[in-house]
């Protein structure tokens, strides 16, 4: 099964590419910083509710009046004597308590509330840019990656990229205000046992460090494997009906089913390397925790601390266990977000269509087309698909492209789309080097009819009346209709001209469909033409009646049109033969069939045939 291709990666530091997603918060910081002072009142607040816990203890067992822990300190020094008095402890600790769980909800509130608000506005972002460029992106860039690869970046790899904003941040955020304020605690209880978690500190970092690498890796791979199951799928969706009648379902069940078992396969790799890490943090946690009590047990090391202290000190080391667990555990999703992130921003630094210069055309254009000696090639490395084209067309005028398969006539009328730019020479439209004018401007003036009908999931009227054409009248839309001989069939709609066409208009017909795409083409009404096989899906009678509409829109139009079958184009003021990307042939029908050259030997075989 072929892979779905994409771009070569380049290196990056999950730090610097983690700091550029963290930029598109920055517009929401004020937010952001209320979610992070909730946070930090959530942890706080739990480091406080197990100092409160020594004086719970000590009032239970020997007294609060014993406690020495620093929180009975401070407290103490409220009342007469530096000793609160039991009755006082006894409603003075279930308030505070009851006051910290408060505070620890509000926080904890605020901070998921604040940080999920500026998450999905900062996801909204990305999406919304990643759609325009995607719409910016050169053909070229079509034509090397699959559509199913973009589709996968816009749906997946968005999403893992919400997971490290959204649940990675705020655990990571949390946890660490969490872990800091225990550390705190823990020092300030007794500093000595506490340098027992340093030990292995470094060790713990090592972890985090290689494990991180891995994660990344795999997390691009399960990207690229995600990528392969939309490919499948959007081919037998889109191919239905070639799948059903030849039998093909089997086939791309395998496929898919193949497809979806390298992701799962790249997925439990990740989660190997997730639970391995986490396990072994967890049991460096415990290690030190153990080593903690069993100094604790040493003679000397704690006398100065009560038993309430001491139970509170061992609680809040074994409470380390926690948010230390989830800091390693969303580590994984750090870095698929990161790695999400990363192939997000290989589309953000793509160049993308060129925008041509800032000269204007004349007005009115009044369609006159140079091409002179043009070149062109896919790739610097890759065969020429046009040589040394040079040739002009008058305003008004009819060009025919005969030739077969390959020989270059689509990609030529693409170059005058500026759809790609020629590798060599230039094409003018009205004495403009359309290379210096602005991309807009100049397909402005082309209006194209090709063989690919595309139709939106939109009214009828919308799908004629598009884009630029969006400001058209009904009036203007039904001329349109009528001159491509459409009005019968659209009229017969439930809703004639308001009816939605459902998906590519699969409701309407090959014919029916073509001829709402030249019904667009015909509303544009822009001075040169495009028509690529534009009548291939009509059958002999549609085609009679189009090809006598398009005789009328097609004069004082400069019109290129490209046809397989040679009669339609007889009528053509000029035709072009090409063959290999050049032009080996130029002539009006009646000249080129004199001569006895290829386009005669071509029409001989389709009278023939």
């Amino acid at each position: 099964m072929g892979r779905v291709k994409t771009p070569p990666r380049k290196p990056q530091r999950g730090a610097e590419t983690y700091r550029r997603l963290l930029t598109y918060a920055l517009p929401y910081w004020p937010i952001f910083a209320l979610a992070v002072f909730g946070f930090l009142l959530f942890s706080v607040m739990g480091v406080s509710l197990i100092a409160v816990t020594e004086l719970l203890l000590d009032a239970v067992g020997a007294g609060i009046q014993e406690s020495r822990g620093f929180l009975a300190k401070i407290v103490a020094g409220y009342f007469p004597g530096g000793i609160m008095p039991q009755e006082t402890a006894r409603w003075l600790i279930p308030l505070g308590m009851l006051l910290i769980i408060v505070l620890r909800a509000c926080g904890n509130f605020i901070g998921s509330y604040g940080l999920a608000y500026v998450a999905r506005a900062v996801i909204h972002q990305l999406r919304t840019q990643l759609f325009v460029k995607i719409g910016e992106l050169p053909s070229a860039y079509f034509d090397r990656y699959t559509g199913a690869y973009l589709i996968s970046k816009v749906s997946y790899n968005v999403e893992q990229v919400t997971n490290s904003i959204t649940k990675a941040v705020k655990v990571m955020i949390r946890e660490s205000f969490t872990t800091l304020g225990l550390l705190t605690y823990l020092l300030l209880v007794n500093w000595k046992l506490t340098l027992t978690f340093f030990l292995f500190a470094p060790i713990i970092a090592l972890i985090v460090r290689v494990v991180g690498k891995r994660f990344r890796k795999l997390s691009h791979r399960i990207q690229n494997t995600m990528g392969d199951v939309t490919h499948v799928t959007q081919e037998a969706i889109n191919g239905y009906h070639v799948v059903r009648m030849y039998g093909g379902q089997a086939y791309e069940n395998k496929r898919f089913a193949q497809a979806s078992d390298n992701n799962r396969q790249q997925f439990m790799k990740l989660v190997v390397a997730d639970n391995t890490s986490v396990s072994v943090i967890q049991i460096l946690v415990g290690l030190s925790t153990a080593t903690i009590v069993w100094l604790a047990l040493a003679p000397g090391m704690v006398e100065s601390m009560t038993a309430g202290v001491f139970a509170a000190y061992i609680g809040a080391a074994a409470s380390l266990a926690k948010p230390v667990r989830s800091l390693s555990e969303v580590f994984a999703d750090i870095q698929r977000g990161i790695a999400a992130a990363e192939s997000i921003f290989e589309v953000f630094d793509a160049p993308k269509e060129p925008a041509g210069g800032t000269l204007a055309l004349p007005e009115p254009v009044r369609g006159a087309v140079t091409f002179e000696h043009l070149g062109f090639r896919y790739d610097p490395d890759a065969p020429a698909v046009l040589s040394d084209i040079d040739f002009s067309v008058e305003p008004g005028q009819t060009v025919a492209l005969v030739g077969a398969s390959g020989s270059g006539k689509t990609t030529l009328v693409s170059l005058l789309s500026r759809f790609y730019e020629p590798t060599q020479g230039r094409i003018l439209i009205d004495g403009v080097d359309i290379a210096e004018v602005p991309l807009p401007d100049v397909r402005r003036q082309i209006s194209m009819v090709s063989q690919s009908i595309v139709l939106f999931n939109d009214t009828v009227y919308r799908n004629i009346a598009y884009g630029e054409l969006a400001g058209a009248s009904p009036e203007a839309v039904r001329h349109a209709v009528e001159l491509a001989h459409a009005a019968e069939f659209v009229d017969e709609l439930p809703q004639g001209l308001d009816t939605v066409l459902g998906d590519n208009a699969q409701m309407l017909s090959g014919g029916q469909r073509q001829r709402l795409a030249i019904a667009r083409a015909l509303l544009k009404d822009a001075p040169i033409l495009i028509l690529d096989e534009a009548t291939s899906a009509l059958d002999n009678e549609s085609e009679r009646h189009i090809q006598a509409a398009l005789a009328e829109v097609m004069k004082n139009r400069t019109t290129f049109v490209i046809a397989h079958r040679l009669s339609t184009i007889e009528s053509a003021d000029r035709i072009l033969v090409m063959d290999q990307g050049r032009i080996i042939e130029s002539g009006n029908h009646e000249t080129l069939l004199a001569s006895g050259g290829r386009y005669a030997a071509l029409l001989q075989q389709q009278t023939a045939g």
